[in-house]
């Protein structure tokens, strides 16, 4: 699963860039909370429940956790394919990633830890416990996530 939500980054950030999309888009928002608190620097990914229905859609939190889609192919904040979706979220950080290669190794023998700011939990659809959300053409599309640390 970590290896799709990668390929999914890159598509997004290779293809994203400053081109129109050839889909019929809608704008989709939200706020993304950790323990009620707006954190900075999520990804969220909109995966659509079926692959002929709706296209992957990300974005990145804000300080204020606000975050507005993006589909690949489109500019950034371009919204989403109306369609039902899968929505994960990540943040992770490298420890010992600012060390030399050498400093790591010895530092690190088993290899860098992994920092999960979004617990792992909810990098899976299968293991989030948050439901899937449907975009629909002329509604507002707003959908906040108060995602938990706690079991």
């Amino acid at each position: 699963m970590q290896k799709y939500f990668w390929i999914l980054v890159c598509i997004l950030l290779i293809v994203g860039c400053g081109k129109r999309s050839p889909y019929d888009t809608v704008l989709v928002s939200g706020t993304v909370l950790v323990d009620g608190v707006p954190m900075e620097g999520v990804s969220v990914i909109f995966s659509p429940v079926n692959p002929d229905e709706g296209h992957a859609a990300g974005s990145m939190t804000n300080a204020k956790g606000k975050y507005n889609l993006t589909t690949a192919g489109l500019d950034i904040g371009g919204g989403a394919v109306a369609g039902t979706y899968n929505v994960t979220f990540r943040k992770i950080e490298i420890e010992g990633n600012h060390l030399s290669m050498e400093e790591q190794e010895e530092k690190y023998p088993k290899g860098l830890p992994v920092i999960y700011h979004v617990p792992k939990k909810y990098e899976n659809q299968n293991t989030s416990g948050i439901e899937p959300v449907t975009v629909e053409k002329n509604k507002k599309n707003v959908f906040d996530f108060n995602l938990s640390t706690k079991n």
